[in-house]
C-alpha cells in the first residue's frame, strides 16, 4: 500500500463539512490544527488592516486512493479552487513512525467504506 498525507486547509466555518467529507470517504481519523492564513499580495480590509483568516488544517495519513478521493471532493464541493477558499492536496509518504502501514492496510481491507460509492463521479 502506498501511503499519502492528505493536507487540507479550509476556513473555520467549513471545518465540519470537510471532516464529514473525509469521514464519508473512509478516513478513520485526522489531526486538526488551528491556523491563520495570509495571502501575497496581502488581502486588505477596512482601515487598511491585513486580513489573517481563521483556518483549520486537516492532516490524515491514508492509502493513496482514499487520500486522492477526499482531496478531489474537498476541492470541488467546498470550492477550494477559488481564490481565498483554501486548498487540499496529497503528499507521498515514504516512511512512517508510530503507525504500522501494513496494519492500516489490513484494517482498510477488512472494513471497506461503501458510503463513497454514490459519489464516484466526483
Amino acid at each position: 500500500m502506498k501511503a499519502r498525507l492528505l493536507v487540507a486547509i479550509v476556513a473555520d466555518d467549513m471545518e465540519d463539512a470537510a471532516r464529514e467529507i473525509a469521514r464519508q470517504e473512509g478516513a478513520r481519523g485526522m489531526t486538526l490544527v488551528s491556523a491563520r492564513g495570509m495571502n501575497f499580495p496581502e488581502h486588505i480590509t477596512f482601515f487598511g488592516l491585513t486580513y489573517l483568516g481563521a483556518e483549520t488544517m486537516l492532516l490524515a495519513l491514508l492509502d493513496e486512493g482514499t487520500a486522492v478521493r477526499i482531496a478531489e471532493r474537498l476541492n470541488v464541493e467546498l470550492h477550494l479552487l477559488e481564490p481565498f477558499k483554501g486548498l487540499a492536496f496529497c503528499i507521498p509518504v515514504d516512511g512512517t513512525g508510530g503507525i504500522d502501514i501494513k496494519a492500516l492496510q489490513r484494517h482498510i481491507e477488512a472494513h471497506p467504506s461503501t458510503e463513497h460509492l454514490g459519489n464516484a463521479s466526483v
